[in-house]
């Protein structure tokens, strides 16, 4: 009888390439530490947070800083100060150091109610986001996601229409420069005017950021702890922290590019900026309000499961709809929240959303058209306004004013002629009779 059974396989040495298992469970601690989800909705709110700061600190900066007017209330107040001091008394107060010194007071206080008002909105934005959360985890009911769409619609509307307000605003600020900075002086300064203009200049720096931070901060709180409850704790700490610093470094380098340009090039780099974001946040509101709609009828839970194909979205009103490319992906969302954060990008369009965002621009260009018609400086269906009438009158007065001056030049110029003429010749008669005197 023979054994026909082979004999044992000789034992192989172990591959130098890992395993299957060994890259599964790579990626899976890869996981564990790092969320990528988490990264990206951090750098997302830090990213939209900071813009708005950097603008504001770059325009305190450009105003203050590069006008090289000073109004007389400061000047008198800064010399009063110094006398009331008395630490220059043998020698009188150089006006320019004393400008020099304003100036930096002046950057100071406009920086510290910006932190202010950003760091009151972070503190509060934290302490919904606590209570939101706490309530989530010990009621087992998340409040924010009944109606996250909703909520993200509301706050996304808000912004547009606080963006759009600003970004308009900031066009005219080159050409109104000194008017603001005295406007900031005077709030600092604790001068109120009569028609109570000062006092609302005097919290607008601490209001914006404020609100500003109020919102992205609690979005973030709140869109972190829906994210975490499906992963590890321990891949929060540093995808929070990671997206919070590159955030921040991105809106540093905002702020410096911005500080060393031009006021102009400045703001109309930022403006642009700003009205993208605006009309992206405008889009995003309504299709929040369309998908809040769509998940009411299908159920509070539909957009959990954090697909993107069919089933996921209302197919009536569709104008396109990418299998890739979706920033509200929780599985692989590969930056596009990025896009959709600042440009408003999504790959699911919808009528409303790409009306939205055209609309918006339209009213952008309105908007700009009539300013330019009221501050006279265009006319429209060739009817000039008031401003207008009184801008072509100033400058036909300044006309007429600089040719009185050039002939009034022009004369003075003929008269020192003939002065300078004469006088040779009176002066060599005058030699000609005393030599003929002798003789």
């Amino acid at each position: 009888m023979y054994d026909l059974s082979l004999p044992p396989s000789p034992k192989r040495a172990p591959s130098s390439s890992a395993s299957p298992s060994t890259d599964s469970r790579r990626e899976k601690m890869a996981k564990n530490l790092f969320s990528v989800p988490i990264f990206f909705i951090v750098f997302r709110e830090t990213l939209e947070a900071a813009i708005i700061l950097s603008v504001l600190l770059s325009l305190v900066e450009q105003i203050v800083r590069d006008d090289k007017t000073t109004s007389p209330t400061v000047t008198q107040t800064l010399v009063t100060e110094d006398a009331v001091s008395k630490e220059s008394s043998d020698s009188a107060p150089d006006p320019e150091l004393d400008d020099q010194a304003h100036r930096r007071r002046l950057v100071r206080k406009l920086r510290i109610q910006i932190f202010t008002g950003g760091a009151s909105g972070l503190l509060i934005a934290l302490a919904i986001g606590a209570a939101f959360i706490a309530v989530w985890f010990t009621q087992a009911s998340d409040l924010w996601a009944k109606s996250e769409a909703l909520w993200e619609g509301i706050f996304d509307l808000i912004a547009c229409i606080m963006i759009f307000v600003m970004g308009i605003t900031m066009l005219k600020m080159d050409r109104a420069k000194v008017k603001w900075r005295v406007k900031l002086t005077q709030a600092f300064e604790g001068k109120h005017n009569v028609d109570g203009k000062t006092t609302t200049g005097k919290w607008i720096l601490f209001i914006l950021p404020f609100i500003t931070v109020l919102r992205e901060g609690m979005e973030a709180v709140v869109f972190v702890g829906g994210v975490s409850l499906g992963q590890s704790a321990t891949a929060i700490p540093i995808a929070a922290i990671v997206g919070l610093i590159c955030g921040l470094v991105c809106g540093f380098l905002i702020y410096q590019f911005a500080s060393r340009s031009t006021l102009t090039i400045f703001l109309v780099v930022m403006t642009n900026l700003i009205l993208l974001i605006g009309a992206g946040l405008f889009s995003r509101a309504v299709g929040m309000f369309e998908q809040h709609a769509f998940n009411r009828l299908l159920g509070a839970d539909v957009d959990d499961t954090g697909g993107t194909g069919p089933g996921s979205y209302k197919v009536q009103g569709n104008v396109w709809h990418l299998d890739c490319c979706s920033p509200e992906n929780k599985l692989d969302s590969k930056g596009w929240n990025i896009f959709n954060a600042i440009f408003g990008w999504n790959n699911n369009a919808t009528l409303g959303s790409v009306l939205s965002y055209v609309f918006y621009w339209l009213a952008v260009i309105v908007t700009l058209v009539y300013m330019k018609f009221k501050e006279g400086r265009t006319k429209l269906l060739g009817r000039e306004s008031a401003a207008g009438t009184r801008r072509r009158r100033a400058r036909l007065v300044r006309e007429e004013e600089a040719r009185e001056k050039e002939d009034r030049d022009q004369k003075e110029k003929e008269d020192e002629a003939d002065k300078q003429r004469s006088s040779p010749s009176s002066g060599v008669e005058r030699v000609g009779d005393s030599s003929a005197l002798p003789r």
